[in-house]
């Protein structure tokens, strides 16, 4: 992640806690958790690209500044895995997600919400092996991505969602001995995508 990118992250958490104590009526803690569902894109027709299942949870904060306007950030351990030329690449992260929602309520326990923000992943660990064609795939240490979501407000405790994580910041370094990829880029640089269904618990 560059100097920018850093500096940019640091502003959204800091205005994100800061808002904190001025709202502390609308403020929620709880846990949230679920199932992602993760691509590689990469611009190359020599290398197959299809989706894995991972997981994803941690405890989450949402603030309510407006009945239907607030904003829910988390800090969430992720293990995400998607294929490329039939071999898994795992990849565990601690991810931060803070997305601006728009509250559509029905009463005051249900409803519906949208939600979009940013979300910004740090990478902890990975596992790839790629005997059979021999290729290396070195992770970023660190990824930004945009989220996109909704979902449905069952309680005041409990609801659902789904979300695309569309990655924008490339996800590591793809060398590839393959001879087609080779002759057309031999220096891959992919990007993750994913849909995620999750659950959140409020306290």
């Amino acid at each position: 992640m560059n100097r920018t990118m850093k500096f940019i992250s640091a502003v959204i958490v800091m205005a994100f806690m800061a808002v904190a104590p001025a709202s502390a009526q609308g403020i929620q803690f709880g846990v949230k958790g679920g199932v992602n569902f993760t691509k590689m894109s990469i611009d190359n027709d020599a290398v197959k690209c299809e989706s894995g299942v991972g997981f994803f949870v941690g405890p989450t904060l949402k603030i309510d500044f407006l009945p239907f306007l607030g904003v829910q950030g988390a800090l969430m351990y992720e293990q995400s895995n998607s294929k490329v030329n039939d071999e898994t690449v795992k990849r565990q992260a601690i991810i931060l997600p803070i997305d601006l929602r728009v509250n559509l309520k029905l009463n005051e326990a249900t409803g519906f919400y949208v939600a979009t923000g940013p979300q910004f992943d740090f990478n902890v660990g990975s596992d790839f092996n790629f005997d059979k064609i021999k290729e290396t795939f070195d992770f970023n240490t660190a990824m930004f991505g945009w989220n996109f979501g909704a979902g449905i407000m069952l309680s005041k405790k409990f609801e659902v969602g789904v979300a695309y994580n569309l990655g924008i910041s490339k996800t590591g370094e793809l060398e590839s001995t393959v001879n087609e990829a080779k002759a057309n880029n031999n220096e891959l640089k992919p990007k993750s995508r994913s849909w995620k269904i999750s659950a959140t618990l409020f306290f």
